[in-house]
């Protein structure tokens, strides 16, 4: 009987209710002046100057010109035990949250680092985005262009 409620215990924190909607952005942590971290916004990449994350406390502007590198990597979201995750991927697949990590200088030239939780299909156009407004940027050097070891293409 424990082991049932456990199970559907796990079951419930595991649904995609507990992921980012699509479009919301999580400020992780970093030394941006102003921004808490735990704040969530909108990241505008319509600019063509700057990267804008807008919570409600203000906004937050990042010129691409001044972004020195970005890193993308993901997470698993619940480290589980064997047998636990033998059960669970029978019925759905492991979630992951995605992260990203821009290092930049303020006006001031003083280097600063944002980490952003993005939602799962903001990778790629993330990537697109600082890899042609920000090419002065430093990236990855493995073939898949994320920020792992083995090349698995996020």
């Amino acid at each position: 009987m424990k082991r049932l409620i456990a199970f559907a215990l796990f079951l419930a924190l595991s649904s995609p209710g507990f992921a980012l909607d699509d479009g919301i952005v999580k400020y992780i942590g970093g030394t941006a002046p102003g921004v808490k971290p735990g704040m969530v916004g909108l990241l505008n990449t319509t600019s063509d100057s700057a990267l804008i994350f807008e919570q409600s406390a203000g906004k937050l502007e990042i010129p691409y010109a001044a972004i020195q590198s970005f890193e993308y990597s993901k997470e698993v979201t619940h480290h589980l035990g064997v047998l636990p995750f033998i059960a669970v991927s029978l019925v759905r697949m492991r979630q992951r949250r995605h992260f990203f990590r821009i290092s930049y200088r303020d006006p001031n030239g003083v280097p600063q680092v944002v980490v952003l939780e993005v939602p799962k299909r903001m990778p790629r156009t993330l990537q697109a985005i600082l890899g042609s407004r920000a090419p002065s940027a430093v990236k990855p050097n493995n073939s898949c262009g994320c920020s792992c070891d083995n090349g698995c293409g996020f």
